[in-house]
């Protein structure tokens, strides 16, 4: 017994040793979105703030695709030692309903580590659109019901926003399926595709450069990012919000002593006052929930929209 006792110990303390050291290297973080999008964007504020607390590079790989399955699925399949993250948005929480086939159990395969934060979603339409409040754009997509079509990146929380507006409105549009929000934003400036409802971190930069024209905001309040746009229930469609949120995990059986040291250094990160200007003029409101917030978070996100996505009809893909 004092032998075996004495083994546990040495790996008790070994474990502790390792923890204390992580990280000696250089971490990967995945983003499973295009460069540009709000995910990419979230990732990128406050970053390298997270590689300065940890005292090593924290190094962003761009996985787009497949909403999001491509660079969730490199990371669930990752060695679990804390080397490997993963940022993860509304898709997260989609995926499930929206893909029949998933590689990975969202649920079982990964370990929550922080809610970063959230941001609402806002309609926006190319400047030369004839609408110009929200009202008199739901009386002209309902008029063209059937024969509309939509931008966006399919499990988005603009996606979510899209399809639930249009339950609300009792019309049908047709979506467009893009790799990411950030190439969906550029073709509705292009005007190849009349509108989207987008994350406002991605639209901001348009919108106040005359390039878009955001006509609502899916929040209970108007954001700061873009104060003079009226929240959806000011321009006549109440309680709609829909908000787009990031978190970050890692692989499942990643040490509780790893995933709290990167736990603390991203809250911790969030707090500090540059990340925060760059968040809120972005659009976003940083968080810094603990793994067990997220957890609640994403569990309750798949309920959420397993029923509007259900209701909308959309058909899931292999």
């Amino acid at each position: 017994m004092a032998r075996i006792f004495a083994v546990i110990l040495l790996s008790l303390a070994a474990a502790v040793a390792w923890a204390q050291q992580y990280p000696t290297r250089p971490i990967r973080l995945i983003v499973p979105a295009a460069p540009g999008g709000g995910t990419d964007i979230t990732a990128r504020s406050f970053v390298p703030q997270l590689a300065e607390n940890l005292g090593q590079p924290v190094v962003i790989e761009n996985r787009g695709g497949a909403g999001g399955v491509i660079g969730t699925d490199v990371v669930a399949k990752s060695a679990p030692d804390g080397y490997t993250l993963l940022m993860v948005y509304v898709s997260h929480a989609t995926n499930p309903t929206l893909v029949t086939k998933l590689p990975y159990d969202t649920l079982r395969d990964f370990a929550p580590i922080t809610l970063i934060s959230h941001e609402p979603t806002v309609l926006v339409t190319h400047p030369s659109h004839p609408a110009k409040t929200l009202a008199e754009f739901t009386a002209w997509v309902k008029e063209r019901s059937g024969n509309l079509s939509y931008a966006t990146d399919p499990g988005s929380a603009g996606f979510l926003a899209a399809e639930l507006y249009l339950q609300r409105i009792g019309a049908k549009v047709q979506y467009i399926p893009y790799k990411g929000s950030g190439p969906a934003a550029a073709d509705v400036v292009a005007g190849h595709v009349p509108y989207m409802w987008s994350v406002i971190s991605i639209v901001t930069p348009y919108a106040k450069g005359g390039r878009l024209k955001p006509l609502a905001v899916a929040a209970e309040h108007r954001a700061p990012a873009l104060p003079d746009v009226p929240t959806a229930a000011e321009a006549g469609l109440p309680d709609f919000a829909v908000s787009g949120w990031y978190g970050l995990v890692a692989p499942a059986k990643t040490p509780k002593s790893v995933l709290d040291r990167v736990h603390a250094e991203a809250a911790k990160a969030l707090k500090n006052e540059a990340v925060q200007q760059r968040l809120a003029a972005s659009g976003s409101l940083p968080i810094g929930a603990g793994p067990e917030e997220l957890d609640k978070h994403i569990r309750s996100e798949i309920a959420r929209w397993n029923k509007v996505l259900t209701a909308a009809g959309v058909q899931p893909t292999n």
